[in-house]
Parts: C-alpha cells; sequence; structure tokens
C-alpha cells in the first residue's frame, strides 16, 4: 500500500450506514484506494448499530483516515447521521456518499487535486450507474464545465448533492438534510445550493462516483404512499428563501420538480389502487403550488406530458383517473406528441423535450 506524503486535511466524506448488510466495506475502500491519502478523512456514522460491528466489517483496511461515529436518534431516515457526519467535518470541503455507492478508481485522487489547483466553491462529481452508464445530469451547455449557472446549466436536475462542498458554504445550514422525512432529504439542500452565488464547477472528464444497484434495501427506494413521496415537493415550494428566488430560477426549479419528480410519481404508480384519496390531493397542491410560483412552467413540456400535468392539478377535484389515463395516452403517443411542445414558439425552449435531445446529441460526454 502506498502512502501520499500528509497534508492539510481537504476533505471530510460521509457514509450513514444503517445495516450491517450493507457494502461498507466496499465504500470505505474505494475512497481510500490503492494510495492512502493524508487529504481525505472518511467518516461512517453508524446510525443505530454498534460500531464494533461496522469496525468488523472494516477490518484489514487502512484505517489510519477513517473514524467511526454512533448515532441513534429512533428515525428511520438518513438525515439525522448524515447531519450529524457533516457536522464532525472539520476539513475545507465535505461531502457525503451512500453507503451501497463507491467511486471509480483515482476519483478521490482527482476531485482532491481539482479542488487544490482550482477551488472552487463547490464540485460537482460525475455519476455512474452501476450498470456503466455514465448519467448526463446535470445536462449542462455545450461543452460547459466550469462557473455554471443555475439556469442556463440546469442544475436542479441533480437533486442530490453529490459533490465536494466547501464547508464554509454549509455555515448557513446547520442540518443540512431534512429530518424527519424517510427519503428526499437531500432535495433542500440541494436546491438552496444550487441556487446561491457560488462557483460550482462539473468537470465529467473525471473519474465518477457509481449508483450501486445491488443493495437489497435502500431506505429511499422503499414503495411508500405518493403524498409522503410529494411531501419533500411540498415542504420545499412553501419555503419562503423559495418564494424569494428570481423569476427565471423559480421557472427553472418548478418545471424540473413537475418533470422529474411529479411526473415520476405518476409513471411510478399505474395501479389506481396504488392512489389513495389524500395522494390525489397531495400531487394536486405540489402541481398548483409549483404554477403559483412559475405559472407559465408548462410551456416546455411536450404535448403528452402536459397533458399529464394538466390533469394532475386538478386530481383533488376529479380523482386520479384522469390523471393515469393521461398518462397512458403519452405512452402511446406518436413521436410528433411525446417531442414537441403545444406552441411552435417554445419548442427548442431551453427546457423543452427536444432541446434537450439535440444538446444529447451535440454534446456526447463521451470519455474513456
Amino acid at each position: 500500500m502506498t502512502v501520499r506524503p500528509g497534508g492539510p486535511l481537504v476533505l471530510d466524506l460521509v457514509i450513514a450506514v444503517h445495516s450491517v448488510d450493507r457494502p461498507i466495506r466496499r465504500a470505505v475502500a474505494s475512497v481510500l484506494g490503492e494510495v492512502i491519502d493524508a487529504r481525505v478523512r472518511v467518516t461512517v456514522v453508524c446510525h443505530e448499530l454498534p460500531v464494533d460491528d461496522i469496525a468488523g466489517l472494516l477490518a484489514g483496511l487502512p484505517l489510519a483516515t477513517v473514524r467511526l461515529l454512533a448515532h441513534s436518534d429512533g428515525v428511520r431516515s438518513p438525515a439525522g447521521p448524515l447531519n450529524a457526519g457533516v457536522a464532525a467535518a472539520t476539513a475545507e470541503y465535505v461531502a457525503v456518499m451512500g453507503s451501497d455507492d463507491y467511486f471509480e478508481p483515482g476519483a478521490i485522487g482527482a476531485y482532491l487535486d481539482e479542488v487544490e489547483r482550482i477551488g472552487p466553491d463547490v464540485l460537482i462529481v460525475p455519476l455512474r450507474h452501476q450498470s456503466g452508464e455514465l448519467l448526463r445530469n446535470p445536462l449542462v451547455r455545450w461543452r460547459r464545465r466550469r462557473a455554471l449557472s443555475v439556469v442556463r446549466d440546469r442544475l436542479f436536475y441533480r437533486s442530490s448533492p453529490l459533490a465536494l462542498i466547501r464547508r464554509s458554504v454549509l455555515a448557513a445550514r446547520p442540518e443540512p438534510f431534512v429530518t424527519g422525512l424517510p427519503a428526499g432529504v437531500d432535495l433542500e439542500l440541494s436546491t438552496w445550493l444550487w441556487s446561491q452565488p457560488l462557483r460550482i464547477d462539473f468537470p465529467l472528464d473525471l473519474p465518477a462516483y457509481v449508483i450501486g444497484a445491488d443493495a437489497a434495501d435502500r431506505v429511499t427506494e422503499a414503495p411508500r404512499p405518493a403524498a409522503l413521496a410529494l411531501e419533500p415537493l411540498r415542504r420545499l415550494l412553501a419555503q419562503a428563501w423559495v418564494r424569494s428566488l428570481s423569476g427565471p430560477v423559480r421557472h427553472a426549479l418548478v418545471v424540473k420538480l413537475l418533470r422529474i419528480h411529479v411526473l415520476g410519481a405518476v409513471r411510478a404508480r399505474r395501479d389506481a389502487d396504488a392512489w389513495a384519496v389524500d395522494d390525489a390531493r397531495a400531487l394536486a397542491e405540489v402541481v398548483q403550488a409549483g404554477l403559483a410560483l412559475a405559472p407559465r412552467a408548462l410551456e416546455p413540456f411536450a404535448r403528452a406530458e402536459r397533458g399529464i400535468l394538466e390533469r394532475a392539478a386538478h386530481a383533488d377535484a376529479s380523482g386520479i383517473a384522469p390523471v393515469l389515463a393521461a398518462a397512458s395516452h403519452a405512452d402511446a403517443a406518436g413521436r410528433v406528441d411525446r417531442t414537441l411542445t403545444r406552441s411552435v414558439l417554445r419548442a427548442l425552449d431551453r427546457e423543452s423535450t427536444l432541446r434537450r435531445f439535440l444538446l444529447c446529441r451535440l454534446d456526447r460526454w463521451e470519455r474513456s
């Protein structure tokens, strides 16, 4: 094992683990790599677990730069242990990762070299599925990699703050992750982060953070009622600081919330039996709240998807059946309805389906 010469601590990387069945050893080993780098410290927060149980799983790894913290709050949510880990950080930058995820070889060293060389406030890391697919998220402007814009570079599409974040930036948020939620605890933090006047870089040619697909019990992916899944959106849209954002920023945010979270909730629950009355009401309230903040947010949507959202806005009165019928219609729609906006003047809107498709073809993100 090679040891890199010591130096100031640059990164505190926090991993929350709630079960001995999670591949925590793989996660920690991917951070440590083949070169022990004194610039990074791994903090494993043992959530409702004896520290010794996790220490046993890490036996044999070079643990000089690893610390284990115990955390007990009685809540089945990653927010508590993540907040505890971030609060314990002392390095210049802080980052979090899932216990079932891991980094490609050389990733951590490359990120540390980048922040030491350039010094951004936030370094967004590339993401890759365990299957090998590189995630085009956020879909930034053509060839744009540095000093990103929240609107022009569509930063809101990165819903999780998987990034190296200058720790001083988080001083205004003593509990960066929202407590009391089983999932979506990082949506508010990422939304706030991307909308701040910060230097944000995205060097996607560096090795990636890999989203693990082989853990059987991801807390944040467990099935739940739609009202509960939509609760992070409701809370976010009710925040005074969100309402105070500029018009273009609110528009970009609401379009993303509708496209990813609202349409995602509908498509994940295609059976009417999966929807209770409270779920339909929550769906309508979230869509209505979004449109109150950004009245033109439906305009960039392709015709088929817009039909789903228009019916979702009235699900409290008409029920979920028209929403699901619109979703089925969208599935069967032709290419024009799935691609073009209702107004041809908005066909090449920054957030339109056609514009996103063209950017994907233009900037292919190819790398070895």
